[in-house]
Parts: C-alpha cells; structure tokens; sequence
C-alpha cells in the first residue's frame, strides 16, 4: 500500500485530471462516492498540514504582507472585475453570477497540495486558503448586497460559520494530535506516502463532485460544453491574473497566487448559498473542476521554463 501511494503520489499531475474524467465516465461511481465528499475534504487539508514545516508555516503569519495582497485580490477585486466585466460583455444572469461567484470564492483546500505537486512551497498557500476562507463571510456578503440584488443569492452565515470550522479547525486540530502522536521525524520519512494519500483523497473528490454532471450532459450535451468552455476560460484567466499580479513577489510566490486565484472553492460557494444561485450553478460548481484539475499539469511546463537560468 505504502509503494502505491508513492507512485501516486509522484503521478499526481496525471491522477488529478484523470479522477475528474472518470467522474464523468462512471456515473454511478460518483453517485456512490458523494458522501465522502466532506471527508476527503478534511482528510486533504489534514494530510496536507502533516507535510509542512509549522516553525515556518508560523513564520510567515507573522509577514502577512503578500497574504493579505492575495486576500484582497481574491475576495475584493477580482469579483468587482469580472462583474463590471460581464457587464460590459452583454452576458445573460446565469453565468454572469456563475462567474462573479467563482472569483468571489476563497482558494480550494487542497490548493497547497496542488503547490506541493509543483515542487512549490505550500505554506503560502496554506495561509492564503484558512485567511480567505475565514474572510469570506465579512467579504461575500456586502458584494452579495451590492452585486447581485436580484439574483435572488442568500448567505446562511450561521451554516458557513459551522462550514468553516469543520473544513478548517478539525483538520488543524487533527494534523496537530497526528504530529504530537507520531513525531515529526517519523512523518519526514514518509512525506512521499502521504503525498500519494493527499492525491487519492483528491481523486475522490473529483469523481463525487461529478456526481450529476452525465445526466445532464446526456440530456443537455451542447449547455454542458458551453458551462465547460465558460470554466476552462475564466480559470485560465484567473490563474494568469493571479500570476501576474504577483509576479514581483517572485517565481515560486507568483506561481502560488495563480493558484490560490485560478483554483476557488466552487464546492463552498455552492454550500453557502445553500441552492439559491440556481441549477446551472450547480452544475457549474461540478464541471469547473475539469481545467482546476488539470492546472498542476498545464503549469508545469511554464513553471519549469520560468525557473530556467536565463
């Protein structure tokens, strides 16, 4: 099992889009994976804190210069762009809240998995993700308010309070007993086994959240792909924006803002609007893991060449 979960590990750039296509494949494995889906949630943030260094994760809380850069672009900016954006674009109600929604969201958990598969340090990421998460309540709803007062979105704070905790005070509490339990020494040797569980667990995720996306591909084929096109567009551009917005924090900190920008958590958005934002985003939230899955592997190349001698 350990000699698996290595090689997993070591393929994550191809396990990770695979996952989401078989997703949409097996239906039924989907289907039968859903209630995992808070569970691999956990489990990814937790394995993900076991891997890194705390002296530095607590180092760089105490510079909360970039991190609160990031915050501001990813809660604040970035969805007032893309509303005036949308706008100016003529586009019609249902993908224009999908978008703004989408650049509203804070990082994915497993945003600094995806950075550890890059060779990148996660403890950015890791900072990112638990501050924007924790912000979003102070931050969506005013932009809710103001945005999108007919769109008919409602915030259930009580509901994301108790999100939040789950999805970022377990983990933390359970990284913190696991590393007192075993030792940090003993976790070092094994970081490749646990890199490859962190994958599996994102495997999982992606096959559940599928769960929905066939049947109406096989209903809808032609609204599916243009929601498909609609995700591998705005991640892409938010992955660049986030890149270049950061770019003068240098290569490996740019790189992990593009991620923490272009990779949202459409699974938390969904829950906090608690089905107000409609069907279609529903189902968008699903099909926007396609090209957030296949970043790892679509950056790679162009991380290699920024990391290149000149």
């Amino acid at each position: 099992m350990t000699a698996l979960l290595r090689l997993l590990g070591r393929q994550a750039r191809w396990a990770l889009p695979a996952g989401a296509l078989i997703g949409v494949a097996l239906p039924g494995l989907a289907t039968a994976l859903r209630p995992l889906l808070t569970a691999a949630v956990i489990g990814t943030l937790t394995a993900t804190l076991l891997r890194l260094d705390w002296s530095r994760l607590a180092e760089r809380v105490q510079r909360p210069a970039l991190p609160a850069a990031i915050a501001s672009w990813q809660l604040v900016a970035s969805p007032l762009l893309v509303w005036f954006g949308t706008a100016l674009a003529g586009l019609p109600p249902e993908p224009r809240l999908a978008l703004v929604l989408q650049a509203a969201a804070p990082p994915i958990g497993s945003a600094a998995v995806f950075a550890l598969i890059l060779g990148l340090d996660g403890i950015l990421a890791v900072v990112g993700t638990v501050s924007t998460t924790l912000l979003l309540p102070f931050t969506l709803t005013p932009l809710v308010g103001m945005l999108l007062p007919q769109a008919g979105v409602q915030v259930d704070l009580v509901a994301f309070f108790a999100r939040v905790a789950l999805l970022v005070a377990v983990p933390f509490a359970l990284a913190w007993a696991l590393r007192r339990a075993i030792g940090t020494a003993r976790l070092a040797r094994h970081d490749e086994a646990i890199g490859g569980l962190n994958v599996a667990l994102l495997v999982v995720f992606a096959i559940a959240v599928m769960d929905g996306v066939t049947a109406r591909l096989l209903r809808d084929p032609a609204f599916v792909m243009g929601l498909l096109l609609m995700a591998c567009a705005s991640t892409a551009a938010l992955h660049v924006a986030g890149y270049a917005l950061f770019r003068r924090a240098g290569v490996a900190s740019a790189y992990s803002a593009a991620l923490m920008s272009g990779n949202r958590n459409m699974g938390l958005m969904l829950v906090i609007t608690a089905g107000t934002a409609g069907e279609a985003f529903s189902l968008y939230v699903g099909i926007t893991q396609i090209p957030m899955y296949f970043a790892p592997l679509a950056l790679t190349p162009f991380l290699r060449r920024s990391l290149r001698p000149h």
